[in-house]
């Protein structure tokens, strides 16, 4: 019944009042097959357009089945933990970070009220957490009475929370949506001979009042050339909507160079070799007011639709024949 409601969900989304029965079991039929032969799921079907694909196209998306291959064939499962808990990774990524935070599971009130006092303002994410979930941005009053300050420390506590200090964005960035941190996310691989590469990058804006620009959580994703850090596609979100100008504050996304290209692209390179055993990795990368880059977290099984679905381009034949010589080194 699952597969069921997603087919019906993303049908209704990709065709609205032209879907017609006759449509229906075609796509029914289709998906179906893209399911036996390929092991294609119904989201890759539809975010993919794969329904006005040939064959030959459909087959250069890297669709989850071939994620879930890359995350087997070049990701060492003992370290994905690094990049699960937020703790840990701030810790083993240090010199990337470049801003102030506190693991609230383990510091003590003391701490947690002088951080406070040092950053009245500061932002809190689960230790755990994907897609924006649990993250929060807080606004306490200076003059807090201690009482209140326990409850906060409490309460984040109870969450597993680590909390940071607030980013003040890039101007340029800002202008799009100033309510969430517009941030990267560039996408690399350790090759097979050690070097890391850079796969793929994309923007991603938030909306108005939204304090998270994930494309999960109601952003905008919009692709960017990795020789130029120049958005080379419009924006698109979850629903498929395309955006050459943000419906929000209008403005336009497709040809914004990003700020500090070669900053984010140095961080990243350097970040893909600081565990080597982990070699796929998605990389969040926020660039501040001063034009200097922090790394806000590590992703080692990076969701391909963000970087696939604005371009409208499959990047498998960008990853395969790396990811077949680390299987090759593996497997010597």
């Amino acid at each position: 019944m699952g597969r069921l409601k997603t087919f019906n969900r993303l049908s209704k989304l990709c065709f609205g009042k032209s879907l017609t029965l006759g449509l229906r079991l075609w796509l029914m039929a289709d998906v179906l097959w893209e399911r036996i032969r390929y092991g294609t799921e119904i989201q890759d079907y539809f975010q993919y357009g794969f329904y006005k694909l040939k064959n030959r196209e459909r087959r250069k998306y890297m669709t989850f089945t071939k994620l879930r291959y890359t995350i087997s064939v070049c990701n060492d499962p003992s370290k994905r933990s690094i990049f699960d808990d937020k703790a840990l990774f701030n810790k083993t990524f240090a010199k990337y970070i470049n801003r102030d935070w506190l693991d609230v599971t383990e510091c003590t009130f003391d701490e947690f009220s002088e951080f406070v006092k040092k950053h009245p303002s500061f932002f809190a994410k689960a230790r755990s957490g994907m897609f924006g979930k649990n993250a929060e941005k807080y606004d306490t009053d200076p003059a807090m009475t201690p009482e209140k300050t326990k409850q906060l420390f409490e309460k984040l506590r109870r969450n597993g929370c680590i909390i940071e200090q607030l980013i003040t964005q890039h101007p340029t960035l800002s202008t799009f949506n100033s309510t969430s941190v517009n941030t990267l996310r560039i996408v690399t691989l350790r090759c097979a001979d050690g070097t890391p590469r850079i796969m793929a990058g994309v923007l991603r804006i938030g909306r108005r009042g939204k304090s998270a620009d994930n494309f999960h959580h109601y952003g905008i994703a919009a692709t960017i050339d990795v020789a130029t850090g120049i958005i080379n596609a419009p924006g698109i979100d979850r629903n498929f909507k395309r955006y050459i100008i943000h419906p929000d504050s209008g403005e336009q996304i497709i040809g914004y160079n990003v700020p500090s290209w070669d900053k984010v692209t140095d961080i990243v390179t350097k970040a893909a070799m600081t565990v080597p055993q982990v070699r796929y990795v998605g990389w969040d990368v926020a660039i501040d007011d001063n034009g200097n880059t922090q790394l806000i977290e590590g992703n080692y099984g990076a969701d391909p639709d963000v970087t696939q679905m604005p371009c409208r381009t499959g990047k498998w034949p960008l990853f395969a024949p790396e990811v077949e010589k680390i299987a090759r080194k593996n497997n010597a």
